[in-house]
């Protein structure tokens, strides 16, 4: 090989191999980017035709957090609160208000960290690590500045995590409905890892990760804290069709589970099928759970004087 073929042999193997580390890790930052969030984002909330308020709500590291609160007809209803998945804001959680709100609930769509309107950094999404303390900012604030004392939470694939780690060490998330959650970061970031992709590349991308947005991946387990949540009520909604998390996955996720505890198969839907249309299809049962875990059954008493 001449001087020449030797040049053109060396920058094709350094692209190549640049291309082969770079690429996982430009595709998790372009995977993981919040979504674009337009002035125009209100309509969808005002076509609803429910009297909402626009509220904020700060973090324990002083950023703040923004969202929608539907309030309940009663004032000491409880409440549902929604935690999107990844690349979503609170937009994703719309469909969910009308039939929360008809069966009596109040409700909090919020965004993470630099997501929708909230303070943060759009780059720094971080599977369910500081996602799960903004999910107990939002129950916070339910909690202290509402006074709802009755809160359940749905989740969505990192939204189901982080309602998952929340409720694990928050005792005033009452239920948890978690639609397609993940045991481990490195699970999920192994079963879909590509083939082309080998797993020291994938280990660098997830340390690269880890490294710019500050967190680690022992912080999401999921599976290691999930017990926690009994003896509060737990729902978890997988698809059969779900590429991205097994049946087996989700079966290791329920079996660590404690009681009482249920789990919902949905034949032929998809990872992100289980969102929609799965959950809006469910909705009346989910509903019919959550009043079963969040409203108090009403005793009858008699009116007759009491003999001793």
């Amino acid at each position: 090989m001449n001087l020449d073929g030797l040049k053109i042999f060396s920058s094709v193997f350094l692209s190549l191999s640049l291309l082969s580390v770079g690429g996982p890790v430009l595709g998790e930052l372009i995977a993981t980017l919040a979504p674009v969030f337009p002035k125009s984002a209100t309509f969808s909330v005002d076509e609803l035709g429910i009297p909402y308020e626009s509220v904020a709500f700060p973090t324990t590291d002083n950023l703040t957090l923004r969202g929608w609160f539907f309030p309940a007809e009663k004032l000491d209803a409880p409440a549902i609160l929604y935690a999107p998945a990844t690349a979503h804001d609170l937009r994703s959680g719309l469909s969910f208000v009308t039939p929360l709100h008809h069966a009596g609930y109040h409700v909090l769509l919020f965004s993470y960290r630099g997501h929708g309107l909230s303070d943060g950094n759009p780059f720094g999404f971080t599977y369910g690590a500081l996602e799960s303390e903004d999910v107990d900012a939002a129950v916070q604030y339910l909690y202290e500045a509402r006074g709802i004392n009755q809160i359940g939470a749905i989740g969505h694939s990192v939204g189901a995590v982080s309602i998952i780690l929340s409720a694990a060490r928050n005792p005033n998330i009452g239920a948890v409905v978690a639609a397609s959650p993940f045991n481990s970061v490195e699970e999920i970031w192994e079963t879909n890892r590509p083939t082309l992709v080998p797993k020291p590349v994938l280990d660098f991308s997830m340390w690269m990760s880890e490294l710019r947005k500050g967190f680690t991946r022992t912080d999401i387990r999921p599976e290691d804290v999930i017990a926690k949540i009994s003896p509060r009520q737990l729902l978890i909604i997988h698809g059969s069709e779900d590429k991205r998390i097994t049946e087996q996955q989700v079966m290791r996720m329920f079996t660590t589970a404690q009681n009482p505890k249920r789990l919902w198969i949905v034949e032929g839907a998809s990872h992100s099928g289980v969102r929609s249309p799965a959950l809006d299809i469910l909705m009346q049962k989910i509903i019919t759970f959550l009043d079963d875990a969040l409203i108090p059954s009403v005793e009858l008493t008699s009116n007759l004087p009491v003999t001793q």
